[in-house]
């Protein structure tokens, strides 16, 4: 359950970068085929670095809202707080799925350091079913080509 939240958070963490911030200078992602390695900790054990890739079409680039309504099916969330510094974009997010009685209140820095790199921290709360599973987790994502397939 919380890596495949935390692989969730790094595919929407990448579209929120894109979709967050119409009104100040944009911070560009390229289409295509990303890898992304996730390092987590959850509640206090270390796990061992997760290695996945995922593909931004340029259609999802023009339209990232459309992606991340996709990638949060089910549950509710709602963006407490986007703030941008430059390159950097801080992102809390509170979401829910009363249904599955799970809640997730997640707190996410990004560093753009180019179209074709980004990393940063995602730490998560999530409550299932009254149990509380607390998760730190290290991403490290870079651009691998502009072919890929959905």
């Amino acid at each position: 359950m919380a890596n495949r939240f935390i692989r969730a958070c790094v595919l929407i963490s990448g579209v929120i970068l894109t979709a967050a911030l119409p009104a100040r200078a944009a911070i560009q992602l390229e289409p295509g085929l990303w890898q992304d390695t996730t390092t987590t900790v959850t509640d206090g054990k270390s796990g061992a670095p997760d290695i996945d890739t995922s593909c931004l079409s340029p259609e999802e680039a023009r339209d990232p809202i459309k992606t991340i309504m996709k990638d949060t099916e089910g549950q509710q969330c709602d963006t407490r707080n986007v703030k941008q510094n430059g390159n950097t974009v801080t992102v809390e997010l509170k979401c829910s799925d009363p249904g599955q009685k799970v809640s997730m209140a997640i707190d996410m820095t990004i560093n753009v350091t180019d179209p074709r790199h980004y990393n940063g921290t995602i730490k998560s709360l999530v409550i299932f079913k009254g149990q509380k599973i607390a998760t730190e987790a290290a991403i490290d994502a870079k651009w691998i080509s502009a072919a890929c397939k959905k």
